[in-house]
């Protein structure tokens, strides 16, 4: 069948089984599902939906009760999509499924039929039709010409399966561990799926179009489908005659809806054939192919089972964040003018760089914005806060800002009876490392009371494991450097051995603000920093720090030679690659632009390093679940090099061990012996503590 033509409707269990038995056959089939939000069913949400539509009001003046219900109507329409977007809550309608040659499309409750009239749409050049009219005071219907919209009619839908029993039907495509299940982002719709079957996510093994991608292009600005399809398939609209339909498509009529679901699992299994051969043909891709199935499943389970949050404490943590911002702008007050807005752009600028007889403090820029106006971002901030007090309080304002809109008034809508469930994707970075969203958990401070809002629940203890030096070993293990593989290969603290190379020292010499600065140069040549970064960080001058980051170097000289190495492949075959193979593929390393040049190199060491040390937390991850399977400990969070778990109070401490053995703990990998600290505690902040 050809991507165009007419699909298969389901309308019929004999029909259902006959694509079963079918798809068993060719041993992997495409699926995906479309879904909406049925407010109705969720109470909680549909109260944070009332408390956001009443703030908006109040924020009216004497607003008429149609603009109240319109505002309702949007509001109500706003939390159905975020519903519909949420696997653990939204209503699977659809499913397509499709494999070689043949797709097939599901309806389990679409509402509508097909369209017996169109809707018609005036364009303000004629009087609505009757009815569609305005009415006057006097209660005539105007004659005005004026803009106008009839709705469309519909037939009833069709009768369609239930959704019992065509979960119940496609349980042995789903559970079955020979059949390869593919689809494009296919973890939201497996999760989504989950929930028909008492929480229990379809098995792998799994082939994402999307991660498919991202191994052959990771420099793309969208993994969307369409854009997947444009990037394989040329300039080709694959939805021009109805439209992209997937957010509205509960509201679209019968027949285009079945077109829809037949073009989206059509175009993942044609994806999925044009990506595979181009996978196949690299050794190291196919590895990271495996892998990232692998962790797939991982994070399905993780995502599933969420992290629990003190609801409370959360409240109050708001509270406390409200009452310092209040401080701190009382504070300010005593240096800024009347009517100072902290969180304005052109107030900062003015009060920081205007002259002294304007109101000013008359401080020079440390640089500029790409309009030329003087920069008032953190970096700017910190480098002039040692010359006047407000500016301290500037950055106290933006950092208590941030805490407060992103992990307090951002986590409470995010809450499903007590529960975070982050999003974890695999394709957002160029190196491999994953990322997370709703919440962002990666951006979480290491130094704050967040942390103390993720509590193990009643009964069970957290595990909170993470790799020593992760970055750093990657790099002795790549160099070889003699003196990191000692560093290492004796258990000597890496910043005090970096200091003590620096200093001409012995080990038991060196004093905490030498070792500081064997930590700051440490951590710059593992993420590409330079001299000025290290002076502010570290206090010293930039004089010093130059004198210390060419000392690390020749200290160090097989990083320096390995860094070059990498540099010298990527202009030769055009990428660099991870440990396990995945490529960062780098064209300004040959570019005649010596910023954008320097900007490559500096990716190319990045990518090795950072993209190595997420291959083996992601490994981790995947020998955790192999190991824990059928036992009380769940992985919750993936943090970079950090992994968080529970398990009963009780079991814990004989977990521990074997959950840091499954992260490698002692395994020496080309020379290097891994390390991973383990922390027991009842939140993620203690642990850490």
């Amino acid at each position: 069948m050809t991507v165009g033509s007419t699909p298969h409707v389901i309308s019929t269990l004999a029909e259902l089984a006959n694509v079963v038995e079918e798809i068993r056959s060719v041993g992997m089939f495409a699926f995906d599902v479309e879904t909406r939000g049925v407010l109705e069913r969720h109470p909680d949400v549909e109260e944070v939906m009332i408390q956001d539509w009443k703030k908006h009001l109040s924020t009216l003046k004497n607003p008429s009760p149609e603009i109240a219900n319109r505002a309702r109507e949007n509001f109500e329409a706003q939390y159905r999509k975020s519903l519909a977007l949420d696997p653990l809550r939204n209503e699977v309608f659809w499913i397509g499924l499709a494999t070689a040659g043949k797709s097939w499309a599901i309806p389990m409750g679409h509402k509508r039929g097909i369209t017996l009239i169109p809707e018609e749409v005036g364009d303000g050049t004629t009087t609505p039709p009757e009815g569609y009219r305005k009415i006057l005071k006097n209660g005539q219907e105007s004659m005005a010409k004026t803009k106008y919209v009839i709705p469309a009619t519909y037939d009833e839908a069709p009768e369609q399966l239930n959704k019992a029993d065509v979960f119940r039907a496609l349980k042995e495509l789903f559970f079955d561990e020979a059949l390869v299940k593919i689809g494009q982002n296919v973890k939201f719709d497996a999760r989504s799926i989950s929930k028909y079957y008492g929480g229990d996510i379809p098995v792998g093994p799994y082939a994402d179009t999307m991660l498919m991608q991202h191994l052959v292009d990771e420099n793309l600005m969208s993994y969307s489908l369409e854009n997947l399809i444009m990037k394989n398939y040329g300039k080709h609209d694959a939805y021009a005659r109805d439209g992209k339909l997937g957010k509205i498509i509960d509201f679209v009529p019968y027949d285009k809806a079945i077109r829809y679901v037949h073009l989206d699992v059509r175009w993942t299994w044609l994806l999925h054939q044009r990506l595979w051969p181009k996978i196949c043909t690299h050794e190291g891709l196919l590895r990271c192919f495996y892998q990232d199935s692998q962790v797939l499943e991982v994070l399905m389970h993780m995502e599933n089972t969420g992290i629990p949050v003190n609801e409370r404490q959360l409240v109050n943590l708001g509270k406390e964040l409200n009452t310092k911002l209040q401080t701190i702008l009382l504070d300010l007050s005593d240096y800024t003018p009347i009517g100072f807005n902290p969180d304005s752009t052109k107030h900062k600028q003015q009060f920081l760089f205007n002259k002294k007889r304007e109101g000013g403090l008359a401080l020079k820029p440390h640089k500029t914005t790409t309009t030329g106006q003087p920069s008032v971002d953190e970096e700017s901030l910190k480098f002039l806060e040692h010359k006047h007090p407000a500016i301290t309080m500037l950055l106290g304002w933006a950092e208590t800002k941030k805490l407060k809109s992103t992990y307090v008034d951002g986590l409470l809508p995010q809450l499903n009876q007590g529960r975070l469930h982050p999003s974890f994707h695999l394709h957002r970075t160029a190196t491999g490392r994953l990322s997370s969203s709703g919440p962002n958990l990666q951006n979480i401070p290491r130094e704050s009371s967040i942390r103390s809002l993720f509590v193990a629940p009643e009964g069970q203890t957290m595990l909170v494991a993470d790799y020593d030096q992760i970055e750093l070993r990657v790099m002795a293990m790549f160099s070889q450097d003699k003196e990191l593989l000692n560093v290492f290969n004796n258990n000597i603290d890496i910043h005090t051995g970096a200091a003590a190379l620096l200093f001409g020292k012995a080990i038991e010499d060196v004093t905490s603000d030498e070792r500081q600065i064997g930590k700051g140069v440490n951590f710059l040549t593992a993420y590409g920093g330079g001299a000025g970064k290290l002076a502010r960080t570290t206090g010293i001058s930039f004089e010093q720090a130059q004198h210390m980051i060419q000392e690390y170097y020749r200290q160090f000289s097989g990083l320096t030679e390995w860094k070059q190495k990498v540099v010298a492949q990527g202009r030769r075959l055009g990428y660099v690659e991870t440990i396990t193979g995945r490529r960062r593929r780098l064209p300004d390393l040959l570019s005649g632009n010596s910023e954008f040049r320097s900007r490559a190199e500096r990716q190319a060491v990045n990518a090795v390093v950072q993209g190595s040390a997420a291959d083996l937390c992601k490994q981790a991850m995947i020998d955790i679940d192999r190991t824990f399977k059928g036992t009380n400990l769940k992985v919750l969070v993936q943090v970079h090099d950090e992994l968080i778990a529970v398990a009963p109070i009780e079991e814990a401490l004989e977990m521990k061990e074997l959950f840091m053995t499954s992260m490698g703990h002692n395994t020496v990998i080309q020379g290097v012996p891994l390390r991973v600290s383990c922390d027991i505690a009842s939140t993620w902040a203690e642990a850490k503590g």
